[in-house]
């Protein structure tokens, strides 16, 4: 009622009806535990197709029986399972990524343990906004060609870009870890801002252009404002504003070391900012001002041709894999003096297979007044040309001549397996011999690609196969990886007929309530001997499981098609799902209508009385008859021997009590702590009667009328005083379940003709 009714008027208010639906839960989410090509490994996954199945676990393999099983029970009419790779041992692949200076610095390990890892590559390299601080990663799984490319990262664990943050909980491939002591860390040098080369700066700056910010350390930025003409005065222009740069920073410090330890100095005709603290969060950064930018006409940033270069530089991967080369033959002092002219122009070159094209660089002598500033020059030149010729192709477009001491170096600009460069003479005009590009030249060797490696795995053979299925469960291996699955409603163990996995299987099914389909001795292929099995001890005798036999054959894609031998459970936890679909949980998945998709045929066919001699025990069968082709004929539990007389002889009354159980179970948890009392019981009767008269009226159970087909009690005689002083309260569902026409009679009778008296 309202809280406190003072003023007269009306008031409203909301009463609970006391109606709590109960939902149904899904009855055909099957678990499958077997070998895979890949995947997480003792980790239930949920999948809800066998395109999911190939990109989380890599698709048919032919050592895995578990792969057929999915793609049959998808193929059957599944749409929903959890799957557990499981091998004897196995060991994740990794690399160690090194610095330019050959130290590590960063670990990649596969996600998922095994083999499989060792088909990531890594490549690297510095194509970035902040190409002198950060860099760029990818990972590509070549089976697949899944990639995973992660742009301006950094190895600053304050950045937002920090690599380990971006990657690890989010890749699919891989996770990493920075290898750098914090000591290393602590060592880092300043971070630096250089500015590129200036002109006199007093005709640089005017009144429009005063102001830029500087970022130093991720501190807020400071506005730099340049007073003219004070701040260029004097005979060294660039040394009286680098003193005002930072004496401007000094002045707003606010007590902040990395300010007020702030340098600004110049170097040649460049100005180099640095922080005043070294160390991983090392960083400088110079934005453009407010208004009146000055940061462009100084040069200040690396969109104005500066460079910016973190503490974290220096512990960053190195670009990988490495590219092809091509190193020239030493060149004397004199080499280039007359070099190119009218007569020595061009050369031809190839890149990665493509071309050989023409390079012309022209008829101009190179200039400089050293052999090293002459080398820059035609180190220049020849990298524009190529670049020019085909701008669309990255081999082209990143190609790169560099100096190395008296050696031209030319590089591809792909990396890795695939990459390669080649010159030879031009047709006219030849320069290629005069830069010492064919004789004398050296051709690095062909390059590879960068991966992982190390990883390992033992699949677990028939004397593994326990310990690899019903594994530890204070670890949730093998099958207690489905502790982590909130629903399963069946279990498929592909292949395993082990005695002692399949009892502790049942009973694992028992606990969750689940139905557990079992497929029969691989090694049985006549009925006697089938019949010798069920009679034996080779299955667990539990009415929360049922065998089929025999094995099935389905076309294997991964070999055009030929039949491969296959346990059915896939196949007929498929044809379950289809059947709740289409009919409901309490139709037997068996008839003429149960047929079985994409199979070719049968490992044993079947006449009636050899049938006759499994069903009595509680063998299903799979049968192949004219026109309907291959059928599930049997629906009985393995407790459904006639010997047994159980009342859960048969697989849909066993299926529609685990349905009933586990809906009820889900659906009346807000029961937990109500008052007990008759409130209580009468919602718990209005709730659980409805979930009832809902499966009714769908045809869930025999009689006419919901009186006939079940009960719901839950009053003073279910619960009595004494149970609730123990905090009990005790319901009754009971329910009359439908159980299928296994054998059909027809008499025929003769009529004699009418007699009259």
């Amino acid at each position: 009622m309202p809280v406190q009714l003072a003023s007269p008027g009306v008031y409203i208010q909301e009463v609970s009806s006391g109606v709590r639906t109960i939902s149904g839960v899904a009855t055909s989410v099957a678990a499958f535990l077997g070998a895979a090509s890949r995947g997480p490994i003792n980790k239930a996954t949920r999948i809800y197709s066998f395109a999911d199945f190939e990109r989380a676990f890599g698709g048919l393999s032919a050592d895995s029986e578990m792969s057929y099983a999915v793609r049959q029970f998808f193929l059957n009419g599944g749409t929903d399972a959890w799957i557990v790779r499981l091998v004897k041992t196995a060991s994740p692949a990794s690399r160690s990524l090194l610095s330019a200076t050959a130290a590590p610095v960063m670990t990649v390990t596969a996600l998922d343990s095994g083999a499989s890892g060792n088909d990531i590559q890594v490549r690297i390299d510095y194509a970035t906004a902040l190409p002198d601080s950060t860099f760029n990663i990818t990972f590509i799984r070549n089976s697949d060609g899944r990639a995973e490319q992660y742009q301006n990262v950094s190895m600053n664990s304050a950045d937002a870009r920090y690599l380990p943050d971006l990657v690890n909980g989010v890749s699919q491939l891989v996770k990493v870890s920075r290898d750098v002591s914090n000591a290393t860390l602590g060592g880092l040098p300043q971070a630096t801002s250089t500015s590129g080369a200036l002109a006199d700066v007093a005709t640089l700056l005017d009144a429009t252009h005063t102001d830029f910010r500087v970022v130093v350390n991720g501190l807020p930025p400071v506005t730099v404002s340049i007073t003219l003409p004070g701040d260029v005065g004097g005979a060294d222009h660039l040394q009286t504003l680098a003193t005002a740069i930072a004496t401007a920073v000094h002045n707003q410090a606010g007590g902040k070391p990395a300010l007020l330890n702030f340098t600004c100095t110049p170097d040649g005709t460049k100005l180099v900012l640095k922080s005043g603290a070294g160390g991983e969060f090392s960083s400088v950064r110079v934005l453009p001002g407010v208004s009146k930018n000055a940061a462009g006409v100084l040069k200040l940033g690396v969109a104005n041709g500066g460079s910016e270069v973190d503490a974290v530089a220096g512990i960053r991967p190195a670009p990988m894999p490495d590219p092809a080369t091509l190193t020239s033959a030493a060149f004397a002092a004199t080499d280039l003096d007359a070099l190119p002219d009218a007569t020595h122009t061009s050369l031809r070159i190839s890149v990665d297979g493509y071309g050989p094209d023409v390079v012309n660089l022209g008829t101009t002598g190179a200039t400089g007044s050293s052999l090293a500033a002459k080398m820059g020059d035609v180190a220049g030149r020849l990298q524009a040309a190529v670049r020019a010729l085909k701008p669309g192709n990255p081999a082209y477009a990143n190609f790169t001549v560099t100096v190395a001491s008296s050696k031209l170096v030319l590089a591809s600009g792909t990396r890795g397996a695939g990459s390669a460069i080649a010159v030879s003479a031009a047709p006219t005009a030849d320069i290629a011999n005069g830069l010492k590009l064919l004789a004398g030249a050296t051709l690095s060797a062909p390059p590879t690609d960068a991966f992982l490696t190390g990883g390992t795995e033992t699949p677990y053979g028939p004397s593994d196969v326990y310990p690899a299925f019903i594994g530890s469960r204070a670890n949730r291996e093998g099958i207690y990886a489905l502790e982590d699955a909130d629903l399963f409603n069946l279990l498929v163990l592909p292949g395993i007929t082990d005695a002692g996995v399949l009892a502790d299987a049942a009973a694992y099914c028992q606990e969750r309530r689940a139905f557990f389909i079992v497929d029969s001795p691989s090694t049985v292929s006549k009925v006697p001997d089938m019949v010798t099995s069920a009679s034996g001890t080779d299955l667990p005798k539990s009415d929360h499981a049922a065998v089929y036999f025999p094995w099935t054959y389905v076309a294997d894609p991964l070999k055009n098609g030929k039949p491969r031998l296959t346990p059915p459970g896939g196949t007929i936890a498929g044809l379950y799902a289809r059947t709740d679909g289409n009919r409901g949980i309490w139709k037997a998945p068996a008839g003429t209508d149960a047929n079985l998709a994409g199979v070719q045929s049968l490992a044993v066919p079947m006449t009636d009385g050899e049938n006759g001699s499994l069903n009595p025990l509680g063998v299903n069968c799979l049968r192949t008859f004219p026109v309907y082709g291959a059928v599930c004929w049997g629906a009985r539990t393995l407790r459904g021997a006639d010997q047994m007389t159980s009342e859960y002889k048969y697989v849909p009354v066993r299926r529609l009590a685990l349905y009933i159980e586990e809906s009820l179970y889900r659906g009346t948890q807000w029961v937990v702590f109500e008052p007990n009392d008759e409130p209580l019981w009468a919602q718990i009767r209005l709730n659980i009667g409805a979930f009832m008269n809902g499966l009714f009226r769908q045809g869930a159970f025999q009689g006419s009328s919901p009186r006939e087909a079940y009960l719901v009690k839950c009053d003073r005689e279910t619960t009595t005083q004494d149970d609730i002083n123990r905090g009990v309260v005790n319901i009754l569902v009971g329910f009359a379940p439908l159980k299928p026409a296994e054998f059909v009679v027809i008499s025929i009778q003769q009529l004699a003709g009418q007699i009259q008296a």
